[in-house]
């Protein structure tokens, strides 16, 4: 597997990795957050689809909509998706004219169990990686989504620079014109 550092710092390092020696268009290449004691995966899909998610966030960095709680941001997720599974509506889950919830113009990768976000707020450019709920399926998922809920914490949270962003960016292209 070939590693490369799409950013770091004293908390963790994003790392994008993919078997360079069997690559084709088709092939999975993966994000993944390393933090001192585990390593997530965060992305899961071909170069081309992380290429296109790069450049709509570096076209723009969405200002985070007022009617969100920034600190709430990752639970709203988890909500929306219990109102979608129990088809039902939620006052503070707000939909766009397509019926999505505002929330996801933020969330930039969307693993089975983690949602990457990316927005500008208070002035900054905030990174977010937030767990998902995974027991939906479940017969009775609600006491464990209600432990979920209780226990819930965000992985990271921190203040990242364009600059960053643009050279995750020029990676990610360097490797995709590299190959293809």
């Amino acid at each position: 597997m070939m590693q490369h550092i799409l950013m770091e710092n004293a908390e963790y390092r994003l790392v994008l990795l993919l078997d360079d020696e069997d690559c084709d268009y088709y092939t999975d290449v993966y994000i993944k957050l390393i933090l001192a004691e585990k390593s997530i995966v965060l992305f899961k899909d071909n170069l081309l689809a992380l290429k296109n998610i790069m450049e709509q966030f570096d076209k723009e960095i969405c200002s985070l909509d007022s009617t969100l709680e920034e600190e709430k941001i990752g639970l709203l997720l988890n909500e929306y998706y219990r109102c979608l599974y129990e088809e039902q509506t939620q006052e503070n889950i707000i939909l766009n004219n397509q019926g999505q919830w505002i929330g996801e113009r933020y969330c930039c990768f969307v693993s089975l169990n983690y949602a990457t976000w990316v927005y500008e707020y208070t002035g900054n450019i905030i990174m977010k990686v937030t767990p998902i709920f995974d027991g939906f399926e479940e017969d009775d998922f609600t006491e464990a989504y209600s432990e979920f809920v209780e226990n819930y914490e965000d992985i990271i949270k921190d203040i990242v620079s364009l600059q960053q962003l643009r050279k995750m960016r020029d990676v990610i292209d360097e490797l995709y014109y590299e190959l293809f």
